[in-house]
C-alpha cells in the first residue's frame, strides 16, 4: 500500500503565464524548500491537488510518499481508524493483525488532505494533536507511534471562512496555515484558458482535429463565469467536439451558455450585450454567416444591441 502512492505532477505541468497564477505558483515553490504544513485555497477546478503533486515533487520527501484523500470520505467511527492504522480485534470487524492508517502510508512523505472542511472534529482533533507532537496512537493501541509526514490541505473556502463557519478549528488552522497558497479562478486569468484547452484537447480528449482562431478569442473574451474552471473548460470543449460536424471545432460548435452571461444561476451586471467584447461578438455574427437575428438570438440580446457594439 505504502509504496504505490506516488506524485505524478510537477511544477511544468502548472499551465499559464498570468500574474495570478504565476505569484501562486512562486508562493508553493516556497513551500516545497521548507518542512511546514500548508493550506492550498482556491475553487473547484482550480488545481489544489495539482499544486500539492507539484510541491510534494519539488521537496526533499520527493522519494517518499504521496498520499492524497478526500477528507469528506473520513466519516462515521472508523476515521479515526482510517487516519491512525488500529490494533488486531480492536473494534468489531477489525483484522486479526494490525493495520496501517494514513499517517503510516504517508511515513517520510506527504499527506494530502482535500476539501478539509469537511474533515470531521474528532479526526481533526487527531491530526492536531500529530502536528504538534509527530505521534499519534492507533485504535486499540497504548503506545504513540512517531512518524514524519509533511501535511498539505486543501479547501474551496478561504481560511477565515473556515474558521468562521466553525467548519475547522482554529487551533488545527494554526498549525497549518505556514503557508496559505491561494488558486486563482479562470475569469481572473483569461489569458490562461488556450494553454490550458490545448492541452485538454490534446491529453484528455485527444482531439486531433483543427481549431478556429475565433475559437479562442471567443473563449477568452466572452461574459462566461468558468463556474467549475479547468473541469468546466473540460466539459464545454467535449460540447464543443461533439457538436462539430467535421475534424475541427468553429465558434459556431461552442454551447451558447459561454454568452448568456450567467454565473450560479444569476445575472452578470457585466454580461449584458452591451457590454460583449467586441471581437467575440464578430465571431458569434461570424459564425452566423453575418445573420444579424440569429446572433442576437444566440447572444440573448437585441438585433439593436448588436449594431451598437459593432458600431462602436
Amino acid at each position: 500500500m505504502v509504496n504505490s502512492w506516488r506524485a505524478s505532477f510537477s511544477f511544468d505541468d502548472i499551465l499559464g503565464a498570468s500574474a495570478a497564477l504565476r505569484g501562486a505558483v512562486r508562493l508553493a515553490q516556497r513551500a516545497a524548500q521548507a518542512p511546514y504544513p500548508a493550506v492550498l485555497v482556491g475553487e473547484s477546478g482550480t488545481g489544489k491537488e495539482l499544486f500539492a503533486h507539484a510541491i510534494h515533487n519539488a521537496s526533499q520527501r520527493r522519494d517518499g510518499p504521496f498520499v492524497a484523500i478526500n477528507c469528506g470520505t473520513l466519516r462515521g467511527d472508523l476515521a479515526v481508524a482510517e487516519m491512525c492504522g488500529y490494533e488486531p480485534r480492536s473494534f468489531t470487524g477489525a483484522d486479526r493483525q494490525a493495520h496501517q492508517g494514513l499517517l503510516d502510508a504517508a511515513q517520510a512523505g506527504t499527506l494530502f488532505l482535500d476539501e478539509l472542511q469537511d474533515l470531521p472534529p474528532t479526526p481533526q482533533s487527531v491530526l492536531l494533536r500529530f502536528l504538534e507532537t509527530g505521534d499519534f496512537v492507533r485504535v486499540g493501541g497504548t503506545r504513540p507511534v512517531h512518524c514524519s509526514v509533511r501535511v498539505i490541505a486543501a479547501s474551496n473556502l478561504p481560511v477565515d471562512q473556515l474558521e468562521t463557519n466553525e467548519r475547522v478549528r482554529s487551533d488545527l488552522l494554526y498549525r497549518l496555515n505556514a503557508f496559505v497558497i491561494h488558486i486563482p479562478p479562470l475569469r481572473e486569468r483569461r489569458e490562461d484558458l488556450r494553454p490550458i484547452a490545448e492541452r485538454c484537447l490534446r491529453e484528455e480528449l485527444h482531439f486531433l482535429g483543427a481549431v478556429d482562431g475565433q475559437v479562442w478569442a471567443a473563449l477568452s473574451t466572452c461574459p462566461y463565469h468558468w463556474p467549475g474552471n479547468a473541469r468546466g473548460l473540460r466539459n464545454i470543449l467535449l460540447r464543443a467536439i461533439l457538436a462539430s460536424s467535421e475534424d475541427r471545432i468553429t465558434v459556431n460548435d461552442l454551447p451558447p451558455e459561454l454568452w448568456a452571461a450567467r454565473a450560479n444561476g444569476k445575472p452578470k451586471p457585466e454580461a449584458t450585450g452591451a457590454h460583449q467584447p467586441s471581437q467575440a461578438v464578430r465571431a458569434v455574427l461570424e459564425a452566423s454567416n453575418n445573420n444579424v437575428s440569429e446572433a442576437a438570438r444566440r447572444l440573448g440580446v437585441h438585433r439593436s444591441t448588436i449594431y451598437r457594439r459593432l458600431g462602436r
